[in-house]
């Protein structure tokens, strides 16, 4: 597909045409922006939420594991990604990307990090701070990419 036409279509027109045309599972383009067709289920999914309304406000409690991963990203990744991984000018937003990445792919960036066009990632499997929390890590993003998790500091369930 040329650039001007890719460039023309939304990201997300572009998957569900994709998809459909082809049934591909995930799709690379020219501009390093990754999509995946299947979102995560509720049984599928790598963390817990319940989430409720409390005087108009929105009160989320996770599990453990998802908890650690919520305090590993705000110690280690929310300096790039911003806080609640919605993004800044030079590291994308967390929650869109989760959103099209598949678990494999996350985990390969995190451990040996990426280059992209605005600026390069490193490779946390170095960092034990970080190389023995990645699946709380994906938890948490993933909780966040599902609109399962709202913005801000979950509680933990009991």
């Amino acid at each position: 597909m040329k650039a001007g036409l890719a460039n023309s279509l939304s990201k997300t027109g572009l998957m569900i045409i994709t998809t459909l045309l082809t049934g591909a599972a995930t799709l690379t383009f020219a501009n390093d922006t990754e999509m995946a067709a299947s979102p995560a289920t509720e049984e599928t999914a790598p963390y817990t939420v319940a989430c409720e309304e409390t005087a108009g406000n929105t009160v989320c409690k996770v599990d453990k594991q998802t908890y650690i991963g919520w305090r590993t990203y705000h110690a280690v990744c929310h300096v790039c990604h911003a806080q609640d991984a919605v993004g800044s000018t030079f590291a994308p937003s967390l929650v869109e990307r989760l959103s099209v990445i598949d678990e494999a792919r996350f985990m390969d960036v995190v451990a040996n990090g990426y280059s992209g066009q605005i600026g390069v990632m490193p490779g946390w499997k170095d960092n034990p701070n970080v190389n023995k929390k990645y699946n709380e890590l994906y938890g948490y993003l993933k909780a966040r990419a599902d609109g399962a998790l709202a913005p801000g500091r979950p509680k933990k369930l009991p």
